[in-house]
């Protein structure tokens, strides 16, 4: 490995991926990539090319930045921002043909005033986020009520609506299923009033695979493109980054020699120390400090006292390696989803948090 550390992005992982999910449509539905935060951390860009090649036609941003960035690389296909775009920025969203989340009227309307972007309107069915407010099918004639002034704005065009599971991916159906009884009636009262909503959504990565009678005209797939999608574990997703880094240095130490700030690591014997090129500031969480094994040479070597900014110190002892060889952070079998449960966050948090100073390799 020439560089100091790198994020190894495997394009035909998440092809895969994706075709694999798309195999479980019925004709007529689409998948929606989400390819925002470049793409979980996997590259936006070079993501979104690698999935138009085999056919999808949508993709999902966070921002309206993010979607010119896409849209300026050349993707054709449409692309929906799913967060709030400032009024400031809307200009944005016109001149690069992107399609806007909406959750109110009044949003609407700011949106409109220097062009008309297209929308796609979002219902609040129990995420407690951003939409129209309906956390019950029972709600659906009031909802419905408080979004109709938004088809008398001038030139509007509503491509499509969508809410988003809270639970998807939990033990109980009963959330997941109360929420799209509320999405479902509040588009049936739309469609009785005579009003188009277009395209309908509310499958993310999890509802897709657990909820295929809730797939509508299109779902949308995040985390199951990249590989690590955990709630349904017979499902054929390959994880598609790998991360390594070179072991810069290796030393003994003797015992009651101490390891790093704060000295939290005290040998208790001689050993083999080896550092390795890569921190907290690279994407490596400091809690692992003392809690987590890399790979170097197939073996596992455990981290010693706490992860610095650009290094951490592992235990080589009985291991067989030299300085620059390649020190796997974790890769295809899924160690990032063991990173995340050591320290009691999700796997998605560990792969958008590597930073832009680990450069992508494409292979």
């Amino acid at each position: 490995m020439e560089n100091r550390t790198e994020a190894r992005i495997s394009l035909n992982a998440i092809t895969s991926n994706a075709l694999n999910v798309m195999n479980t449509l019925e004709d007529g539905c689409r998948m929606l990539a989400v390819v925002k935060a470049n793409a979980y951390g996997h590259g936006a860009v070079p993501v979104a090319k690698a999935l138009e090649e085999i056919g999808v036609t949508d993709f999902a941003v966070a921002t309206a930045e993010e979607g010119a960035e896409i849209r300026k690389s050349g993707i054709k296909g449409n692309i929906l921002v799913l967060g709030k775009t400032a009024p400031a920025e809307r200009l944005t969203l016109v001149q690069n043909d992107l399609c806007q989340a909406c959750d109110s009227v009044e949003y609407a309307k700011q949106l409109v005033k220097d062009g008309r972007p297209a929308i796609h309107i979002k219902i609040d069915t129990g995420m407690s986020r951003l939409g129209f407010y309906c956390h019950h099918a029972q709600k659906a004639e009031e909802c419905a009520e408080r979004m109709l002034p938004l088809y008398d704005i001038e030139g509007i065009d509503v491509r499509g609506i969508f809410t988003h599971f809270a639970d998807a991916d939990g033990d109980t159906a009963d959330f997941t299923r109360q929420q799209f009884s509320a999405f479902t009636a509040v588009i049936d009262t739309l469609k009785a009033k005579g009003k188009e909503v277009g395209t309908r959504h509310c499958c993310n990565s999890a509802g897709t695979l657990r909820y295929p009678e809730m797939h509508l005209d299109m779902v949308r797939q995040g985390i199951g493109l990249y590989g690590l999608e955990r709630s349904v574990p017979d499902f054929p997703f390959k994880p598609a980054m790998t991360v390594c880094a070179r072991l810069a240095a290796i030393g003994d130490l003797e015992k009651d020699d101490t390891i790093s700030y704060g000295r939290t690591y005290t040998a208790s014997g001689t050993l083999r120390r080896g550092v390795v090129s890569f921190g907290y500031a690279d994407g490596m969480p400091r809690l692992l400090s003392g809690r987590y094994s890399v790979k170097i040479n197939g073996q596992k070597a455990p981290i010693l006292g706490r992860v610095c900014m650009d290094m951490f110190m592992i235990d080589l002892t009985g291991i067989d390696c030299q300085e620059g060889d390649e020190v796997q952070i974790f890769g295809a079998d899924g160690e990032v989803s063991e990173m995340a449960d050591i320290i009691g966050t999700i796997n998605y948090e560990i792969v958008c948090g590597i930073t832009a100073r680990v450069p992508r390799v494409y292979i």
